[in-house]
């Protein structure tokens, strides 16, 4: 009997044959079989396939390059708590179970079937290697991302207090407008301010993100971007203008305010000296559309499409690495929905957000 004919009939024997050999030592003692097969048999299955084909018989199932299941494989084990060499020496265990099955039924193994099984051992281990450090790797990023963001986070209210205490003490006279101490002063507190707040997104850049929906007033969307702008729209002489619909939708609010925070402080940014920002909101067919229109004169040449990259700055002379766009496209993208710019050359460009929702009346006002 040929080995890929004594595995056909086997299959559930040399499993079972596997698992008491790496439970209790490479896998935990009590941990259910179903876990502990997990992607195995479909991984068996791709071994007996393997020797049908140099036995010149038509394959069960197709031959991949790299083997799914293994790549599954290393991502579930990784999951459980798996140790890298654990995961290696667990197709060694199914290879010397099929050895010791075949001994058991009398069936030598040929030197060809021992090369087919040491080659589909080596597939096997890449993919389930690749897979588990892959899975590994973006987990300490994500951790990685998330203790600084917490960092970042912790130490830029106290600096956002400050920054205000500067502000109102110069309001009332408690503190000089001007001299190099002041200057330095201020100009430090801003610095790490951004510094901090640049750390804040890059984690988020990094760490991915996950829409949490809820359903919310679309004009709450909206309830702080004049607030958080006015001190630079007075600075550079720019009118915020809010026109949003009154309806309630269901999308992740938190997301959305970054998003429409990001691209408002843009558009204040670069707007010309007397310009206006508009920023409108509705609900139409089934989906929100969010527009910031801007009066920065229209995007040079080739910049719109690099726009939504993080780092690219619209304007050279302004500071900033330009994060804001890219944060509003992820935001976006967590969604389903999608964000473009029209640019409008002599006159500005209208950054928008489109987003599949559902929509219901706003809240019923109290009788009187």
């Amino acid at each position: 009997m040929m080995l890929h004919a004594l595995l056909q009939a086997q299959q559930a024997e040399t499993l079972e044959r596997w698992m008491s050999s790496v439970r209790g030592k490479l896998a935990p003692e009590l941990m259910p079989p179903i876990e502990l097969e997990d992607h195995f048999p479909d991984y068996l299955r791709e071994i007996i396939s393997a020797l049908r084909v140099e036995a010149g018989l038509p394959a069960h199932t197709e031959l991949p390059e790299e083997s799914d299941s293994a790549a599954e494989h290393g991502e579930q084990r990784l999951r459980l708590g798996f140790s890298l060499d654990a995961v290696v020496r667990e197709y060694g265990a199914l290879r010397d179970a099929i050895v010791e099955t075949a001994r058991l039924h009398g069936v030598t193994v040929s030197a060809v079937e021992y090369q087919v099984l040491f080659d589909t051992a080596v597939t096997g281990i890449a993919g389930a290697v690749t897979e588990y450090s892959r899975q590994r790797d973006a987990e300490l990023h994500r951790a990685s991302n998330e203790h600084v963001a917490f960092i970042a986070h912790e130490l830029r209210n106290p600096l956002i207090s400050a920054s205000m205490a500067v502000k109102v003490l110069q309001r009332h006279g408690q503190l000089p407008t001007e001299g190099r101490a002041v200057t330095e002063l201020v100009q430090g507190l801003h610095q790490m301010t951004v510094l901090l707040d640049h750390s804040l997104n890059l984690a988020r850049i990094g760490g991915g993100i996950e829409a949490h929906r809820e359903w919310v007033a679309l004009r709450d969307l909206f309830s702080s971007t004049e607030s958080e702008n006015r001190s630079d729209a007075e600075d550079r002489k720019v009118t915020v203008k809010l026109d949003v619909q009154d309806v309630r939708v269901h999308v992740d609010a938190r997301l959305l305010r970054s998003a429409v925070g990001n691209l408002v402080r843009n558009a204040v940014k670069y707007s010309r000296e007397g310009g206006q920002v508009v920023v409108r909101g509705k609900f139409e067919q089934g989906r929100v559309t969010i527009e910031v229109e801007d009066a920065c004169g229209g995007l040079p040449p080739g910049k719109v499409e690099e726009a939504f990259a993080p780092f690219v700055r619209l304007a050279s002379a302004e500071e900033g690495f330009g994060l804001g766009l890219a944060l509003a496209k992820q935001a976006l993208d967590a969604h389903g929905g999608n964000i473009r710019v029209q640019n409008l050359p002599g006159k500005g460009c209208i950054f928008v957000l489109e987003l599949p929702s559902k929509t219901e009346l706003p809240d019923p006002a109290p009788s009187p």
